[in-house]
């Protein structure tokens, strides 16, 4: 009986050892990573396109770089039409942030005003900083030199992923196989690792299709909103919320702590900037509330302290790209552990 307790204690800590050595490893070489974990998400994106032409006697080595050429000319198509407005939001960053600190001021020097006056009635005047508001300064160079040296490095990963996308594409069904082949000899082992395969290409293509939709409807809807209330650069406020709404839990709350800032920035009093930040919360809730659940179906199979933790645990592994990554990765994870036998206690617990 204490053999038996000992080789089950020696078990959980070779486990508990490989668990920590492998969320290490993720982190130490999230470089890498990453860009390998968007190129297979856009793969999986571009694949059902690709497979299509293929079944329509276009060869893959055409329908591949076709279908990645034209996304590639659509995004700079987007982007360009975009460029002035954007440019136009970053030159003015630091103007706004003196805005807005201004308007917060404003209304602190309010209250601490009132605090200061009950405290004299009182007879007791709180001591009051000596350090002025105009202390805090925003450093505009230092801003542009950030986006330009951002934007750079966005550009080098971006053609990294590019050719990483296409490789996966030219080479899906050799990998496939390789895959399989890796499993063994075995029939069963194999026919096991081809439905993991077949699932969880299924499920992330699910869940990257539901996205694309929601990203689009609250983008338009809160380019729409922002456009009849008058605010500036609504194009390019909207993409912003279409994308950060693609983040659980966190992303309505930048969006909509976002346009908070922007109204205060564009010189809106403080109820209408509110007003602003509550649209877009409204639409991204409803959004949630409605049209997520109606979509996702089988990928939503997890439950929400599983998605929430799991959106710490990414993040902490691979900053905001991990954060973007997170669901799909919790997707992989549940596929696999609800397939592999040794790992359905996984799978359970992972479940709603």
């Amino acid at each position: 009986m204490q053999a038996l307790g000992e080789r089950r204690f020696l078990v959980v800590a070779v486990w508990v050892i490989a668990v920590v050595a492998l969320l290490f490893f993720l982190q130490t070489a999230r470089n890498l990573l990453v860009p390998i974990a968007l190129a297979v998400l856009a793969s999986y994106a571009l694949e059902p396109i690709v497979s299509w032409l293929e079944r329509h006697l276009v060869p893959r080595t055409v329908s591949a770089p076709a279908v990645l050429l034209l996304v590639l000319a659509l995004t700079a198509a987007l982007s360009y039409s975009l460029i002035d407005d954007a440019a136009q939001v970053i030159e003015s960053l630091p103007s706004a942030a003196r805005h807005a600190r201004q308007v917060v001021m404003t209304h602190v020097g309010r209250s601490a005003g009132a605090v200061q006056e009950a405290a004299r009635e009182l007879g007791n005047e709180p001591k009051t900083s000596a350090r002025p508001a105009s202390a805090i300064s925003v450093d505009g160079n230092s801003v542009l030199e950030r986006v330009v040296s951002t934007t750079f490095a966005a550009a080098g990963e971006a053609v990294v992923i590019t050719f990483l996308v296409l490789f996966l594409l030219l080479l899906r069904n050799r990998l496939r196989a390789g895959i399989i082949e890796i499993a063994g000899p075995d029939p069963d082992r194999r026919r096991l690792t081809s439905r993991i395969i077949d699932d969880i290409q299924a499920q992330i293509q699910q869940f990257l299709l539901v996205l694309l939709l929601t990203g689009v409807v609250v983008a338009v809807a809160t380019w729409a909103a922002l456009m009849w209330m008058g605010v500036q650069h609504a194009a390019v406020w909207g993409i912003l919320a279409g994308v950060f709404n693609s983040i659980p839990y966190f992303g309505p709350v930048i969006v909509s702590g976002g346009l908070l800032v922007v109204g205060l920035a564009q010189g809106a009093d403080l109820a209408q900037a509110l007003l602003m930040s509550g649209i877009a919360l409204l639409i991204t809730s409803l959004e949630g509330w409605l049209l997520t659940p109606l979509l996702m179906g089988k990928v939503e199979n997890m439950n929400a302290l599983t998605v929430f933790l799991g959106l710490m645990l990414w993040t902490w592994l691979w900053g905001a790209w991990g954060t973007i990554l997170a669901v799909p990765m919790l997707v992989i994870v549940k596929s696999t552990a609800d397939h592999v036998p040794g790992l359905s206690r996984v799978g359970r617990l992972m479940a709603p």
